[in-house]
């Protein structure tokens, strides 16, 4: 760790394991190269302190739900200060809208959250490069049909 950053050592859910994971192939994918969570927390951590006015309670609520903070599975985060920072900040806000504590690796969570729900829009639509038309055209054509022909091996 060198000066400006802030290291973390949480102990998370899989459910949350998968979110992280999720999130960097997908921000990688983005970036068009291998980047880690370290990367992508400290991308959006800005987008922590709006939050709070992109989602209703019940969403932020029901994504705790979902995926639960806490857990076994090790997550070392270092990311710079003003990352952590800008996460720590958002938490009395986010506590207010779900009306109980948030810690910091359940506003984390929130950040990634917000991610795959920004990314997802554009990704299922965009995934192979298609637009919305031929995507759903795609996806229809993707289908394979019944047939009572057994193949031969």
């Amino acid at each position: 760790m060198t000066a400006g950053q802030r290291a973390f050592d949480l102990k998370i859910s899989e459910t949350f394991f998968r979110l992280v994971t999720e999130s960097i192939r997908l921000f990688s994918n983005k970036k068009k190269t291998l980047l880690s969570i370290n990367d992508v927390v400290n991308d959006r951590s800005s987008s922590a302190s709006h939050i709070k006015s992109t989602y209703k309670a019940g969403s932020l609520k029901e994504h705790l739900r979902i995926i639960p903070t806490d857990g076994d599975v090790g997550l070392s985060l270092t990311i710079m200060e003003s990352s952590a920072e800008a996460i720590d900040g958002s938490i009395p806000d986010l506590e207010a809208v779900v009306g109980t504590s948030v810690s910091f690796a359940s506003a984390v969570s929130l950040v990634l959250f917000d991610f795959i729900v920004e990314e997802n829009t554009t990704e299922v639509i965009n995934k192979l490069g298609l637009d919305v038309e031929d995507a759903q055209a795609f996806r229809a054509a993707a289908k394979r049909t019944e047939t009572n022909v057994i193949p031969i091996r």
